[in-house]
């Protein structure tokens, strides 16, 4: 490799360290930001106070819509906790995408460490997009439960999100299994020569 190549890579490097290390604060904040506002909302569900979220305020799960005030504790509670599940799936996968930014920002492309975080950010999607398709069935059910026979409610609703997640997840496990095996042709050649 000549000098001008080896300045070329070089630069190329130094980009990858700084979009990394700029990425990794970057998605430090949302996810903490994200933390934040779920731990909020999930108190306000839970038990509104008045101060942040109105009772008059709408729950929407799927086509049905009930004021918080309204709706009984124990129902509040149900509905925090899939609240809870779905910002907990989204956190960890917004966290193993800090870690592979941290270890992009290092230079560790293909450790094994950088590898397991790109599947977990595929397995923690998929987990998410599974679990956002069958929170709105229980999510009716629970905040429909004390009305009157007749009124209750079983809505199933499907979006592009939870498309989206399911085919993002996927992708990034299936990215993160091929650099596996990338990983191990490239160690396999370096002990032949």
């Amino acid at each position: 490799m000549n000098s001008q190549e080896w300045a070329e890579r070089e630069k190329r490097l130094t980009r990858i360290r700084r979009l990394s290390a700029f990425m990794k604060w970057a998605v430090t904040l949302v996810l903490a930001l994200m933390v934040l506002l779920g731990a909020v909302i999930l108190f306000e569900v839970a038990m509104p106070s008045n101060l942040l979220i109105d009772p008059n305020e709408t729950i929407d799960i799927a086509e049905v819509e009930r004021k918080i005030g309204e709706i009984p504790y124990g129902q509040r509670l149900g509905i925090a906790v899939l609240f809870w599940v779905a910002i907990a799936c989204l956190s960890l996968s917004i966290w193993n995408i800090r870690q592979v930014f941290k270890r992009f920002q290092m230079m560790e492309f293909f450790s094994p460490k950088t590898l397991a975080n790109v599947i977990s950010i595929g397995v923690w999607l998929i987990i998410f997009a599974v679990f956002d398709l069958i929170s709105d069935p229980i999510g009716s059910v629970i905040l429909t439960y004390d009305l009157p026979p007749g009124e209750r409610s079983l809505e199933v609703s499907l979006d592009g999100a939870e498309i989206f997640c399911f085919i993002l997840g996927a992708l990034m496990l299936l990215f993160g299994w091929i650099l596996r095996e990338a990983a191990l042709i490239a160690d396999e050649n370096r002990q032949f020569v």
